[in-house]
């Protein structure tokens, strides 16, 4: 079953291989620049000598995690201590280490992708007060995951 034409599905793959998932979804997007694109990778295949064939099959996005915490692993400082991304609800995130031996969770550090994201744009600019934002490295790390494990709209549950 075709949910939507191959022009636009493979437009919303070209758009993704360029740019990666964003918070912004194929449907607050430019998609004729994409689906554009998807016409010159076309014309470019008949040249080259190759088609693109529609396979009718369009896979959902996986689910978002169910459990608050999405993430975790050993902190590298300390092994008796757990690392973990975990979602507070509305859009709020925080890093979080709890020590294995009493279960005892601590916030380190919280945020929201919307300042990660302000964060980013101030390093790329080259400004050189990014180098002072608390936790920067951590929280962009934290975001790519979040977005990586397709989380960025989930609620505590």
């Amino acid at each position: 079953m075709v949910t939507r034409p191959l022009r636009d599905r493979v437009a919303e793959a070209i758009r993704e291989s360029r740019i990666g998932r964003t918070r912004f979804g194929w449907d607050q997007c430019d998609q004729e620049d994409y689906r554009r694109s998807f016409d010159a990778l076309v014309r470019i295949g008949r040249r080259l000598g190759f088609t693109i064939v529609d396979t009718g099959e369009e896979k959902p996005r996986p689910a978002p995690p169910e459990a608050n915490a999405i993430y975790a692993l050993n902190d590298a400082r300390d092994p008796k201590f757990e690392r973990s991304i975990v979602c507070q609800g509305s859009g709020d995130w925080s890093i979080v280490t709890t020590d294995r031996e009493n279960g005892n969770p601590k916030s380190l550090l919280s945020f929201t992708l919307a300042e990660v994201d302000l964060d980013c744009d101030r390093i790329l600019a080259g400004d050189p007060s990014a180098k002072d934002i608390k936790g920067v490295l951590t929280k962009v790390a934290a975001a790519n995951v979040i977005r990586m494990l397709n989380a960025e709209t989930m609620e505590p549950s």
